[in-house]
Parts: C-alpha cells; sequence; structure tokens
C-alpha cells in the first residue's frame, strides 16, 4: 500500500537526509569518547548534556548509539522526533514551559531509558543557562551527568533565534568533545541544585571553547 507522508514527516526526513549527506563530507574529529563508551557499556543511567543551539550535528555524529532525546511538545518537537525516529534514536516530548506534571512526565520518561539527550538551556531559554530541573531530575532519578559540545570551523549562526543556532557547512572541520562524567548525589537541597547547575554551566562552556579551538587548530 503507498504511503502518504505528512508535512512533519517530509520536513523531518529531508533534514535527516541533509545532515546525513553533509556527515560525509565532514572532517570529524572526537575527543572524550571514552566517557560516553563507558557509560554506554555499563548499567549506568545518564544524560547528554549539550546547549540547545549545539544539537543539530549531534544527530549524525552519534548515529548508531541507542538514546532517547527529549523535545518540546510542538511543531518543532514534532519534525526532531521525526528526525530521531531515522536516525535511530528514541524521542520523547514535554511541554515548552514547566508547568505541573512535568517533573512527573520526565520521570516517567527516563524510567524506562539508560542514556538520554536533552539541552540543558531548553527549549526557550534563556540562552546558555542549566536548567535546575535538569539537575533536579537526575538526583531524583539516579543519573549521572555528561557534558558535551560541538565546534565548527565554518559555520551558520542563526544569531536572530534565542539559542544562536550552529549549522556547520559541508567539507569542514567538526568537533565533538565529551567531559567527565558527574555523579549526581541523591536528596539534593535547593541551594547545592543551584551550586551543581553552575558548575556544569562552567563545564559545557568550557567544552564549547575546547571543540572550537580543536576545529580551528586542525581546519585547513
Amino acid at each position: 500500500m503507498e504511503k502518504f507522508y505528512s508535512v512533519i514527516e517530509l520536513k523531518g526526513l529531508l533534514f535527516a537526509w541533509v545532515l546525513r549527506l553533509q556527515r560525509l563530507t565532514w572532517r570529524v574529529r572526537i575527543k572524550g569518547r571514552e566517557h560516553l563508551d563507558r557509560l554506554y557499556n555499563t548499567e549506568n543511567c545518564f544524560l547528554l548534556c549539550f546547549w540547545h543551539g549545539k544539537y543539530v550535528p549531534i544527530f549524525p555524529l552519534l548515529e548508531g548509539y541507542k538514546a532517547c532525546v527529549i523535545s518540546s511538545q510542538s511543531v518543532r518537537g514534532d519534525i526532531i522526533a521525526e528526525i530521531c525516529r531515522i536516525f535511530g534514536y528514541q524521542s520523547a516530548q514535554v511541554p515548552d514551559q514547566p508547568r505541573r506534571g512535568s517533573l512527573k512526565l520526565m520521570r516517567e520518561i527516563l524510567a524506562n531509558v539508560r542514556a538520554v539527550g536533552t539541552a540543558v538551556d531548553g527549549p526557550l531559554g534563556p540562552y546558555h543557562q542549566v536548567k535546575y530541573g535538569v539537575i533536579r531530575t537526575a538526583s531524583d532519578m539516579g543519573f549521572e551527568l555528561l557534558p558535551i559540545s560541538v565546534g565548527s570551523r565554518r559555520k551558520i549562526v542563526l544569531n536572530k533565534r534565542w539559542d544562536r543556532m550552529e549549522l556547520p557547512l559541508p567539507f569542514t572541520r567538526v568537533c565533538l568533545i565529551f567531559g567527565e562524567p558527574i555523579k549526581v548525589p541523591p536528596n539534593l537541597y535547593n541551594g547545592q541544585i543551584r551550586q551543581l547547575a553552575g558548575y556544569l554551566n562552567e563545564v559545557i562552556e568550557y567544552l564549547d571553547a575546547e571543540a572550537q579551538n580543536m576545529a580551528l587548530r586542525n581546519g585547513r
């Protein structure tokens, strides 16, 4: 029987295949992959933590790993969910704005997966500011935090978007970097959550700078 695609499915399919084709042209360097593989190959549960503006190249760079990607309950989130399906990831959608029941929904999602990708300043910002709910949920559910970032030698930066999304161009150097996993103690109180969120902020910002420097040093 002939399949008819919705507009969302077509957008997701197009975007995913453009990314996949671009990935074939990138000169990729990955640093710290052993941190991902150590967590991935054990029974540890972990959150891949990145900035919202960096998520686009992560889809093709980590293709082959089984993970669940968190997106928003929106048309944009529906397209991301379709992209996830094409790349072999699971997807789960949560409300754009925090509301009663949001944390409960997150806990239900995390109860069934071990590796989860989430933009820790998303889906609506503020820019490069870790949401406290990420830390609280990791503490409640026993998830470690795995900070990551991406740098590109040549890219388009969408400066009018709140997240300043970065889109690597074809035939450029793209560098993916993993930080060391961060263990999150259980039963954190509010002050500890703020402190750990601030620390995660600093780590991802450092990885941002390091990934970009790697891309510039190794690009020609």
